[in-house]
């Protein structure tokens, strides 16, 4: 927008400060000045100053003052030009037109044209739904969903009616070309000439910007139907990826409360807000895009939000790529994960909003957030599936600045993950502080090496049928599971129980990891010279003697894990929890002596 030389001077000597702040706030007459509630953070008492006689506003709470200007950037989160131009309208100032080149012309009556369109049309979809006997079964469909009639009216709710021309015959008739109609998305060429409405039978949530102006549409389908949701295309007052559903309404409660909840869908967004939650936006079911972001930001100066999206799959997806959105924009970013299987619009319907607001006190900062979703994601009970719960989350780890703060995260991974393998936890904790993006996998697998007590084992019971019979019919799944070559033992006992001779073939196309199965033809191989003898008896001691060390190692990893958990049980002042845990070890390091004894 461009504006005349010295218009802004005119504008501000003209403008009246006390009515444009009226529009936002009630101001009460003290002395010389107007006093009110600040609309920048919260505050029961007045702090909110402005004086007409010099064009000012200040706030004594938060500091926050200047001129007209000033105050109407702030509020809507809008440039310089915009400004001036909402002061003049505001003040009855007429805004002189300024000599451009003929495409700013264009530009400028294009896009007055597909507000003005936008207009109409939601006046329209509006009448439809309020007025029409065929705007019954959406008046139906938004009650069903919880809405009420005065937020139907707060959003303007619509219904485009079942019709192949309805919309567009009313713009005609109120003066509009089919050309314009056209560019404004609202409706579609035909392959044989023509036109049709581009919605049609589908309840419509009009999406404002945040002064509030109608800037595209949402369309809902009541019943079956594909798509369910249908956007209007961009136009020139319209960009994907560049708007908040809802903006319009919450900004000022952003602002009061310095921080914004994020929803993906219009309902999400409708159903907590209509219950007294006035900070919340959605996304337009799009990925976040950076200038949704950034539009966002304007409205705090210390930017935080609450991501709270949908928890299926695509739900988790979405919040995963919006985090490197938000923090790439300065964003502290908590997320909000729903208890339950439901989105927040079928929550608040659920369980009402004071459960909703008593969620929001427990939402999880990002990262704990990373790390339970790639804990959960993965099979953390063996090696490998630690390892790549870990190597997901260090990408995150790294971002962070902080070293001591990296460091802290790398320890409670670890005691999460329950990693008792001291090669590995510095290992994780080096990588983390330096904010590398993966582990050093030689390291991690030097630590995972076979032990000699599992490998002696196998080697025993692969070359002896016998002894193979005795230690299954003594084997747990405990006393192998969790060991590098747990898969090698499954294998065996699922080849034994078949009555069949292991060999490869047999053994390697039930072992999946290649690391696992690089093994086989040593363990198939070994002359078992290192027993001292070849008879039953002397093979079964040495296979026992494994078997005895394997679970002795295990007790004490096992008692590894319980310190673990004791220091955190100790440090949250878990006194119950630390008994337990003393009486869980005390048991543990019973069995550990019977079997060294043995």
């Amino acid at each position: 927008m461009r504006l005349p030389r010295g218009f802004a001077d005119d504008v501000k000597n003209q403008g009246d400060i006390v009515r444009v702040v009226s529009d936002y706030v009630t101001l009460k007459k003290r002395g010389s000045a107007y006093v009110a509630c600040c609309p920048f953070h919260s505050e029961k008492t007045p702090s909110f100053n402005v004086n007409p006689g010099r064009g000012l506003f200040h706030c004594f709470g938060c500091g926050v003052g200047g001129s007209i200007f000033d105050f109407v950037m702030r509020i809507e989160g809008c440039g310089f030009p915009e400004a001036v131009r909402v002061v003049a309208e505001k003040s009855g100032i007429p805004i002189p037109v300024v000599e451009e080149t003929e495409d700013h012309k264009k530009v400028a009556r294009d896009r007055d044209n597909v507000l003005r369109l936008n207009e109409w049309a939601a006046e329209f979809f509006e009448l439809q739904l309020n007025n029409s006997e065929d705007g019954a079964a959406a008046r139906e469909y938004i009650r069903g969903r919880g809405i009420k009639d005065e937020t139907a009216k707060l959003f303007r709710l619509g219904y485009a009616p079942d019709s192949w021309d309805a919309l567009g015959n009313h713009l005609k008739d109120r003066g509009a070309t089919a050309d314009e109609i056209h560019s404004s998305g609202l409706i579609v060429p035909k392959d044989s000439g023509g036109f049709y409405d581009r919605f049609r039978g589908r309840v419509i949530f009009p999406i404002a910007d945040p002064q509030g102006r109608v800037i595209a549409f949402g369309g809902r389908v009541m019943g079956e139907g594909e798509p369910k949701y249908l956007n209007s295309p961009e136009t020139t007052v319209y960009t994907k990826g560049h708007n908040l559903f809802g903006l319009g309404h919450s900004k000022n409660e952003i602002r009061n409360l310095g921080f914004a909840i994020l929803v993906e869908g219009y309902l999400d967004c409708i159903i907590p807000f209509q219950e007294g939650v006035h900070n919340i936006v959605a996304s337009l079911g799009t990925a976040l895009t950076d200038g949704q972001v950034r539009l966002l930001r304007r409205y705090m100066d210390q930017p935080q939000i609450v991501v709270n999206f949908d928890p299926d799959s695509a739900g988790q997806a979405a919040t995963m790529r919006s985090i490197d959105v938000l923090l790439a924009e300065g964003f502290k970013v908590n997320i909000l994960a729903m208890p339950t299987n439901q989105d927040p619009d079928d929550f608040v319907r659920a369980h009402g909003i004071d459960r909703f607001r008593e969620l929001l006190k427990t939402t999880q900062p990002y990262l704990d957030y990373i790390i339970d979703t790639s804990i959960a994601a993965h099979d953390t009970s063996r090696p490998t599936g630690k390892v790549a719960a870990i190597n997901a989350i260090l990408p995150h780890l790294a971002r962070m600045r902080d070293k001591v703060a990296r460091a802290d995260y790398a320890d409670q991974l670890a005691d999460r993950l329950k990693i008792d393998s001291r090669v590995v936890r510095e290992e994780l904790k080096r990588t983390a502080t330096n904010r590398q993006h993966s582990l050093d996998k030689t390291r991690v697998r030097a630590a995972e090496e076979i032990t000699q007590g599992e490998r002696q084992l196998l080697e025993l019971m692969l070359a002896n049928e016998e002894v193979r019979r005795a230690m299954i019919s003594t084997l747990t799944e405990d006393d192998y599971l969790e060991l590098a070559t747990g898969a090698i033992f499954a294998a065996v006992i699922e080849i034994e129980h078949q009555a069949i001779e292991p060999h490869f073939e047999n053994l390697a196309e039930r072992v999946e990891a290649e690391a696992e199965r690089e093994l086989l033809p040593a363990l198939l191989m070994s002359d078992l010279s290192w027993a001292g003898g070849d008879d039953f008896e002397t093979l079964f001691k040495k296979a026992t003697e494994a078997l005895s060390s394997l679970r002795r190692r295990r007790l004490e990893r096992m008692l590894e894990t319980i310190q673990i958990e004791i220091g955190q049980a100790e440090r949250d002042s878990d006194l119950e929890r630390v008994l337990l845990l003393y009486l869980q070890k005390t048991e543990i390091q019973k069995r550990r002596l019977a079997l060294s004894v043995v």
